[in-house]
């Protein structure tokens, strides 16, 4: 299970230790470093990671003011020279203060917590995402169960969550939503369509129903859904 991390450290030689200690981990993925906040800012906007090694001081502003501004909030490890910080960091919850120089024992034991903090969070998604998606509305994430969802249809660059009481709308293309859903009852019978097996009323032709909706069965997928369903 890799653990995406960026280093953020604007000396040089303290940049070097942090990057050699973390060559001893196969599950830390060292994806970028920067020297500055808004640096990070800019590969934050466009990328996901899983940890951060964050200078408190650093020529254009400090770490606190940095944690202050994310757009979201990784597993975090400060790394100082100055042990005045560790109050102000302990604040935002970080994982752990490093002071420098960073002793690889200290490092070790660090990026252990890191480790199993990260396997744990992904068991926890893993779990409800075998159950349930999230979908995001008005700023707000609105919680749906895979039993509520009647079928999901893209239209343009959006898909339409069609669920038992209503309607949501999120920005996306069927076949990436179609790779990151675990429920086997969920199958894609159209270029358009992904439909809940269990929500079917009737299979005619080239159609099925669900509710009131008549929804087109592309002959790619009619094998593939007629071996899904049991038929007596």
């Amino acid at each position: 299970m890799i653990v995406r991390t960026i280093l953020v450290e604007d000396n040089p030689m303290e940049a070097a230790v942090i990057e050699q200690y973390c060559q001893n981990y196969d599950q830390l993925e060292l994806v970028n470093k920067f020297t500055t906040g808004e640096e990070v800012f800019s590969f934050l906007g466009q990328n996901e990671i899983d940890l951060m090694f964050l200078d408190i001081e650093m020529p254009d502003m400090t770490g606190i003011e940095l944690m202050d501004k994310l757009p979201y909030f990784p597993q975090i490890i400060i790394t100082t020279s100055n042990k005045e910080y560790a109050y102000d960091a302990f604040e935002y919850e970080v994982v752990d203060f490093l002071k420098k120089p960073i002793p690889l024992p200290r490092f070790q034991k660090t990026v252990e917590k890191v480790i199993s903090n990260h396997e744990l969070r992904n068991k926890v998604a893993l779990e409800s995402a075998a159950t349930e998606l999230y979908v995001k509305t008005d700023g707000k994430y609105i919680r749906v169960p895979y039993s509520d969802i009647l079928y999901f249809e893209n239209v343009g660059d959006y898909i339409k969550v069609i669920t038992n009481t209503g309607m949501h709308i999120i920005y996306g293309a069927l076949k990436s939503l179609a790779e990151r859903l675990s429920y086997p009852r969920f199958l894609k019978v159209h270029r358009s369509f992904i439909v809940n097996l269990d929500k079917i009323v009737d299979i005619e032709d080239n159609t099925l129903v669900i509710g009131k909706k008549v929804i087109p069965i592309s002959r790619a997928h009619k094998p593939i859904i007629m071996n899904s369903i049991n038929i007596i």
